[in-house]
């Protein structure tokens, strides 16, 4: 409703009638305010001397993209679900400030915001679930260090994509129940703070910072089952994984200071899903992959750089590969025949080589199903005239290259 600057008190009815102690809206649990672009202002139902109840039964509160909203409500004694975004920090702010029964915050896209309200931090003891995402203005989650009273009930905490994020408190490690701890694309964190206090209950890890070396206590995260090493441009060693026996997603990418792979991965025998690469680029050749485990590897994805002109050969030790992902080999023209000996992958996905102008023939791609291609500039028309004209007609995933466009 792009014309609606003011939510009035018409929007509770008339409250006065009856008495103070009217209720409003007794029975809503769930309320919605979406895409309202020039909305200044809801106002509340009642003056505080009032003693009525509004929103007595709201679990559920969604705020999007409300960019000029300047003032809104503060009265909504049993929510649970709070997801806020593209919304002023001072609207946030004020509607935030009397919540004590969350169980769940979603933020995203606050604008000036530098760190969470220190009240909402304190009093929602019962908060299992907290999301902060594209707050740019984001330095650190507190004002005022470990300021929060969901010791023992947050399960999930994921930050990602703020731009200043300097700081995370040590004190996470105290928080009893965490299960799910992910910071991602946030490059300006100096350093990840220690986990081993919750390294025990840590089911995902992803881990983003400026740092050198890895927080305290990965290695004794034996219950792992998804662990992301991602945009650490610092990081120069990972410690040992053997212990890690229940890991079955891995990811280490963009690492640019990084050599090679960590020690302990022939031990990872429930490894499904691999994304490797965006190592340092004074490497010519792709680490080598034989001490993963080949038997239980279903989804591998490579992540090259400017240099590489090949795949790593032992690549083919992967017999059980259903997925096969090829990301940023520069210099690589050609893809190898030998593909055509992974009779499992049945998804292939090439993206963004700038020089690849080559696929395998007919007979090495035809137990393909899906066949996906993203900014590969040398394939083009011309390619497929002739014999590789005929692969295409000939292979079942034909619908996706005929005509073949370059994006």
């Amino acid at each position: 409703m792009d014309n609606v600057r003011s939510i009035g008190t018409e929007f509770y009815g008339d409250y006065n009638d009856g008495g103070y102690d009217k209720i409003l809206f007794p029975c809503l649990k769930s309320l919605e305010l979406v895409r309202m672009q020039n909305l200044v202002e809801r106002m509340d139902a009642m003056e505080p001397t009032t003693t009525g109840m509004v929103f007595p039964c709201l679990k559920n509160l969604s705020i999007s993209t409300c960019e000029q909203l300047e003032s809104a409500p503060c009265h909504f004694p049993s929510l649970e679900e709070f997801d806020i975004s593209q919304t002023k920090s001072t609207t946030f702010e004020k509607i935030s400030s009397k919540l004590t029964t969350l169980t769940s915050l979603h933020i995203s896209g606050i604008s000036e915001l530098a760190s969470l309200p220190e009240q909402l931090l304190k009093n929602n003891s019962s908060l299992m679930y907290l999301n902060i995402w594209f707050c740019d203005d984001l330095v650190s989650l507190s004002p005022h260090g470990d300021v929060w009273g969901f010791y023992t009930s947050l399960r999930s905490l994921q930050i990602s994509n703020c731009k200043k994020l300097s700081y995370l408190p040590d004190g996470l490690h105290t928080l009893r129940s965490l299960e799910n701890f992910e910071v991602r694309n946030c490059p300006n964190l100096r350093s990840f703070p220690s986990i081993k206090g919750v390294a025990l209950l840590l089911r995902t890890l992803a881990i983003s910072c400026s740092d050198e070396v890895l927080p305290i206590g990965l290695q004794s995260c034996i219950s792992l089952s998804s662990l992301e090493i991602d945009e650490c441009p610092n990081l120069i060693s990972i410690p040992n994984l053997q212990d890690l026996h229940s890991l079955s997603f891995l990811t280490i990418t963009s690492c640019k200071r990084l050599m090679g792979l960590p020690d302990g991965l022939d031990y990872l025998t429930r490894l499904k899903s691999l994304t490797i690469g965006g190592f340092c680029e004074e490497l010519d050749s792709f680490p080598s992959l034989s001490s993963i485990q080949p038997a239980s590897l279903e989804t591998l994805e490579l992540y090259g750089w400017a240099k590489l002109n090949s795949l790593p050969a032992d690549i083919q030790r992967f017999t059980a590969l259903t997925q096969l992902w090829i990301r940023n080999f520069d210099q690589m023209e050609a893809l190898p025949e030998w593909l055509g000996k992974f009779s499992s992958v049945r998804y292939l996905y090439l993206r963004e080589c700038k020089n690849l102008m080559y696929l395998p023939t007919a007979e090495a791609m035809q137990h393909l199903i899906y066949l996906h291609i993203f900014f590969l500039p040398q394939i083009n028309g011309k390619m497929w005239k002739g014999k590789r004209r005929r692969v295409a007609q000939n292979c079942p995933y034909s619908k996706y290259l005929s005509p073949l466009k370059t994006d």
